[in-house]
């Protein structure tokens, strides 16, 4: 790699890809002629008690774990600083960072040339390219919370920027 050199280039046959699937079941009803099922009943997810999890900005604790999450345009969601709170001797760090395209899941077949491949080839494709749109986002947001939406979450961060740059302004005009 250092020298810039091909040492091996492997080829072994041509393999076909399988026909299209006009039924595949997990793709956008788009892509499908436009027609969504009609036949699934409305999915309800309630915790009466509330959610098991607490996530402030990008920490997420849950249960005795904890961690904060990311999201690049190549890979995705990515785990950073993974912990898990274990009694008396406290958090203890499991992994720094996670993403998708740094797991390899054998497919299990042993021929030429699937052996190599992995369960998260999306990675390669960026999978952080696929997810939903920030207009869709926005949209979703003034739907569900109205113009207060828009504005959650806003006070902490300016009272945790401000000092920030309030010091670094005035080292810049001091020095």
């Amino acid at each position: 790699m250092q020298n810039m050199v091909v040492i091996e280039f492997e080829d072994r046959k041509l393999v076909p890809l399988p026909p299209a699937d006009p039924l595949r079941n997990y793709t956008a009803g788009e892509t499908r002629g436009g027609v969504d099922r009609s036949d699934v009943k409305p999915l309800q997810i309630i915790q009466p008690e509330g959610p098991n999890f607490r996530v402030s900005g990008n920490f997420v604790e849950w249960q005795k774990w904890n961690f904060r999450i990311g999201f690049t345009p190549r890979e995705g969601l990515v785990i950073y600083f993974v912990a898990y709170v274990d009694g008396s001797r406290g958090r203890r760090p499991i992994t720094h960072r996670l993403s998708f395209i740094q797991m390899v899941v054998p497919y299990g077949d042993p021929n030429e040339p699937h052996y190599r491949k992995n369960a998260f080839d999306a990675g390669e494709d960026g999978l952080g390219k696929n997810a939903h749109s920030l207009k869709k986002a926005l949209v979703s947001i003034g739907k569900d919370d109205g113009i207060k939406g828009y504005w959650k979450g806003n006070l902490p961060q300016v009272i945790r920027v401000v000092p920030y740059s309030a010091v670094q302004l005035f080292a810049y005009e001091t020095y």
